[in-house]
């Protein structure tokens, strides 16, 4: 897709199909999250855990719920894929330039995603599950390793359509 018709075809998809993402599907959006920018180059800190097993991310939102204290919430949008994105702590703190840099990843792949006409939506309420060692456990990270980003991702129950982004939408500073 055209640079400037996926940028104007991105959005934040919450309602997903059952139909689960194809493996090419799967592999171009973790390249994606692979090419993105990590500080410092210290791409060791950073861990991609795919999530499509329906047990688990019930169990992620059974967390994030007893997390944010709502009943009602879905950390998972009900999406059959969730990429989990974590990171190692430094001297017992997790590096705000780290969790940057997840935020680039997920990035990266919400914009691949949008390319293959998926929908996704960035979690950044994956951070509930920090409080749950089973969750924890099941997702395998390594020693010292903390999800602090997530990507959900799927085929959409409506699909994105090209819309105009104004100029206004964020407030700009230009100092000169």
């Amino acid at each position: 897709m055209e640079w400037n018709k996926l940028m104007a075809t991105r959005k934040s998809c919450r309602e997903y199909t059952d139909e689960q993402i194809t493996d090419e599907q799967l592999k171009a959006i973790l390249k994606a999250g692979c090419a993105a920018p990590v500080a410092r180059g210290k791409f060791e800190q950073v861990q991609m855990t795919v999530v499509q097993d329906k047990a688990l991310l019930d169990l992620i939102d059974t967390a994030a719920k007893a997390g944010y204290g709502d009943e009602n919430f879905s950390c998972t949008r009900g999406a059959p894929t969730v990429i989990v994105v974590s990171v190692a702590e430094e001297q017992g703190q997790i590096s705000p330039m780290m969790i940057a840099s997840a935020g680039c990843v997920v990035q990266n792949m919400h914009l691949a995603a949008t390319d293959l006409g998926l929908g996704s939506v960035y979690l950044g309420s994956i951070q509930a599950v920090n409080n749950s060692f089973e969750v924890l456990y099941k997702l395998k990270l390594k020693d010292g390793f903390w999800p602090v980003a997530a990507l959900a991702v799927g085929n959409a129950k409506e699909p994105a359509e090209e819309r105009a982004i104004p100029m206004t939408k964020i407030f700009t500073n230009i100092i000169e």
